[in-house]
């Protein structure tokens, strides 16, 4: 990042915030699950967004919000990544807004959306792919709303019990 000037020290910014996401992702994970108990999802997501300068990550998260399921905690936790991952790549975003709540019905929802470009046209690559088959997985669903000019939403809703 100290050699080179220009769009090029952009380029290498994003790659060490992802590299650091990443990284943070697994140590979080994988702490977690060798401690058995509940995931403090809030925790593992303010690990995730801890030191990506760009965009700035507004986390809403109740102080209580704990999953016993290790595989829906990993479900919403790789959800985020995608997305926080998606918004540094392509969305051009000064901010990104994520927010996390439990439903009435005792499911989970993650909700996203950023003030970047947005897309007329959505065209889901392999990282919307890979949320919509890992939400399927436990009986989720992913809603995705952009337009030009309007940023990028999406929701991602878990059922407390898998559908089988």
């Amino acid at each position: 990042s100290h050699l080179v000037q220009g769009q090029a020290r952009e380029h290498v910014r994003q790659s060490q915030s992802l590299a650091r996401l990443l990284l943070s992702d697994v140590r979080e994970v994988v702490s977690q699950l060798r401690d058995g108990d509940d995931i403090d999802l809030g925790k593992a997501l303010r690990a995730l967004i801890e030191g990506i300068p760009e965009p700035q990550i507004h986390l809403e998260i109740p102080a209580d919000l704990a999953i016993d399921d290790p595989r829906r905690a990993q479900v919403l936790l790789r959800c985020a990544q995608e997305t926080i991952t998606n918004t540094i790549r392509h969305a051009r975003a000064r901010n990104l807004w994520l927010g996390f709540t439990r439903d009435a019905d005792g499911g989970w929802r993650m909700s996203a959306r950023d003030d970047g470009v947005g897309s007329e046209q959505l065209e889901a690559g392999k990282g919307l792919a890979g949320m919509r088959e890992r939400l399927s997985q436990v009986g989720g669903v992913l809603s995705i709303d952009t337009g030009k000019g309007r940023g990028f939403a999406l929701e991602a809703r878990i059922p407390q019990e898998a559908k089988a």
